[in-house]
């Protein structure tokens, strides 16, 4: 009772305030579930929003396949909503349906005529199961459905994947060795679910892959699409650009995440005093394969593996210069595709100049669906003769995938001018007494002989010791020969010889990336430390393990549970913490290194005990 007179208050204030309609005419089929039960109807209704009501010739019900229709009249509403200040109606037509059998059915494609257009959808696919798999419908109170009597076991909520699914969204299916691949995970959910509290749930990998994240809003605003004539909102949960390093078949992971969820059907009066009840529920994404295209034959010899579209750009800092001053030749490469991998093209440059290696920077943009971003080589040129000088055009080739062919970018220079003269050195021919340096130096003359009153080496302590050396070092060199063999053919024993340097190296990096403000690299770090000790103490594979997987392995380590649980938890929040919206701060990173230092101090003393 008072739920309506509050619903029809609220409409009527609707009402009042409508400044006008929206135009934009829309035509949707939704049914009320996707999955019935064989004794149940699925009712299907004809959503029409953005026209007149007067325009509208009153549709027929569509055809069926597997179900029947139960009556042909249908029934007619009417919706109002404001949004942002903009008033939208809609109009409704609903049919129901009956199941003949169980299996797959369809309710046909419907077409509504309004004005002089025809709009049509497309068809829904129907899943009849048997009604012993149909959870039984939720209790309603008696008294109004306030909830304050409910017993809070009936108003569970029941969420299934018709209500929440992750779907991958990749730019192509088929593409060449190193080429972009986009691929948008898009998170699915029924208006009302209301998803919270998201986070990657298990381990993830593109193993054959080099991998890129792209651009992703903060705030993401939820767009509304229909599926198989259900309503969904969608966000974009990660976007990520793939290049394969190899050929072949390749496969992605499921991407997994765990929310906490609101069920869609749930009563909003239905909980005490109007509280919202969630369930945790994890979703995963389908795996993604992929062929990776070998590139064609009869590459440029100036290849070196770049796939995508590029321009190359050459400068020199001066041309014209004094022996010994110093210029610099600078070498960018910008466009679209793996702009990390790309190599140096070698330039020819005149044998006068000194050249030191080249110093290397990198510029990335990541787009909504791309990497794209620049490569700069600047190489030291110091000239140690004069005159004019060419340097070759310089040449870059890359496969662009587009125009399934190789091309060669070319970029030429202008000459150098060097003057001056070089600085010669004079040789010298006499040494400080004035004698020539090829010459004999003269003896002193009359020399005093003396007797000498050392001891003889033989009678010495120390010429016995000396005689030990060699000794010792054919021992000392066959024990280091000896491990140096077993460990390069022991792999457990070598990986857990190496744990603990290991360990230390990861958790040192971990230190220098949180002093740099770099949370993403900084966890990476920290979680590469525990985990890897944990792998190399355990002669096992860490990357890829479930957290059941890990438990498994723990355990039969003979690792008390509740430490197993620790390391588990510690995990789950450095994934958290890499993937969260909005960054770390300093102090929950600082805590973050402390306790990770402390799980490996105590997994170590354990370990100790089962492993020597």
């Amino acid at each position: 009772m008072w739920r309506t007179i509050l619903l029809l208050g609220f409409a009527s204030a609707c009402v009042v305030s409508v400044p006008h309609y929206s135009i934009a005419q829309t035509v949707n089929g939704l049914v009320s579930s996707s999955t019935i039960g064989a004794q149940e109807t699925v009712s299907y209704t004809l959503e029409i929003s953005g026209t007149n009501a007067s325009d509208i010739v009153n549709p027929s019900p569509p055809g069926a396949e597997g179900l029947m229709l139960v009556s042909s009249i249908a029934s007619r509403g009417t919706n109002m909503s404001i949004v942002n200040g903009r008033v939208s109606r809609s109009v409704s037509y609903t049919w129901h349906y009956r199941p003949e059998k169980e299996g797959s059915a369809r309710i046909l494609e419907a077409s509504v005529t309004i004005g002089d257009s025809t709009f049509h959808t497309p068809p829904v696919t129907v899943t009849v199961v048997p009604q012993a798999q149909r959870p039984s419908p939720r209790r309603r109170s008696p008294f109004g459905g306030f909830g304050l009597f409910d017993n809070p076991a009936d108003t569970s909520p029941e969420i299934t994947e018709q209500d929440i699914f992750i779907r991958a969204i990749q730019s192509d299916r088929e593409v060449y060795l190193n080429e972009q691949i986009a691929i948008d995970y898009k998170l699915y959910f029924r208006p009302g679910t209301m998803p919270r509290n998201s986070r990657q749930a298990d381990s993830w990998d593109a193993e054959g892959f080099w991998r890129e994240e792209l651009d992703l809003s903060t705030n993401p605003t939820p767009s509304l699409v229909v599926e198989n004539g259900i309503r969904y909102q969608v966000i974009s949960i990660r976007r990520i650009a793939v290049f394969p390093t190899r050929a072949g078949e390749l496969t992605i992971d499921p991407l997994k995440i765990s929310a906490e969820v609101q069920s869609p059907d749930a009563d909003p009066f239905s909980s005490p005093l109007f509280s919202r009840r969630y369930a945790t529920v994890e979703r995963a994404s389908p795996a993604i394969n992929i062929t990776s295209t070998p590139l064609p034959p009869s590459a440029p010899n100036e290849f070196k593996g770049a796939v995508g579209q590029y321009s190359l750009r050459a400068t020199l800092s001066r041309n014209t210069l004094e022996v010994g001053e110093a210029l610099q030749l600078t070498l960018t490469i910008e466009g679209t595709g793996n702009i990390a991998l790309i190599e140096a093209p070698q330039p020819e440059i005149p044998g006068i100049f000194e050249v030191y290696d080249p110093e290397v920077s990198i510029s990335k943009t990541a787009t909504n669906t791309l990497i794209h971003g620049s490569k700069t080589f600047t190489w030291l040129l110091i000239p140690r003769s004069n005159g004019t000088f060419q340097i070759p055009p310089i040449k870059f080739a890359y496969f662009d995938p587009s125009q399934v062919r190789y091309i060669v970018r070319s970029n030429d220079l202008d000459p150098i001018t060097v003057t001056g003269t070089a600085a010669t050195t004079s040789p010298i021919t006499v040494t400080a007494s004035g004698f020539p340096v090829d010459d004999i130096a003269v003896l002193k003359r009359d020399p005093q002989w003396v007797t000498a009153t050392h001891m003889p080496l033989h009678r010495g302590t120390w010429f016995y010791l000396l005689l030990l050396i060699p000794v010792l070092g054919v021992g000392i060199t066959a024990v280091l020969r000896r491990r140096a063999t077993r460990l390069a053919t022991d792999t457990a024993w070598a990986r857990n010889q190496r744990a603990h340097p290991l360990a230390r190296k990861h958790l040192k990096t971990a230190r220098k990336r949180l002093s740099e403000g770099d949370p993403d690299a900084f966890y990476a770090a920290l979680e590469q430390a525990v985990l890897g000790f944990v792998g190399n103490r355990l002669n096992i594979h860490e990357r890829g393990l479930t957290r059941a997987q890990l438990a498994d392995l723990l355990n039969k380590a003979c690792i008390r549970a509740e430490r197993q649980q620790e390391l588990i938890e510690f995990l789950d929040t450095c994934d958290a913490a890499r993937f969260a919206p909005a960054p770390p701060t300093t102090a929950q990173m600082d805590e973050h290194y402390a306790q990770g230092s402390r799980i490996l101090s105590t997994i170590a003393r354990e370990l100790e005990s089962v492993i020597p």
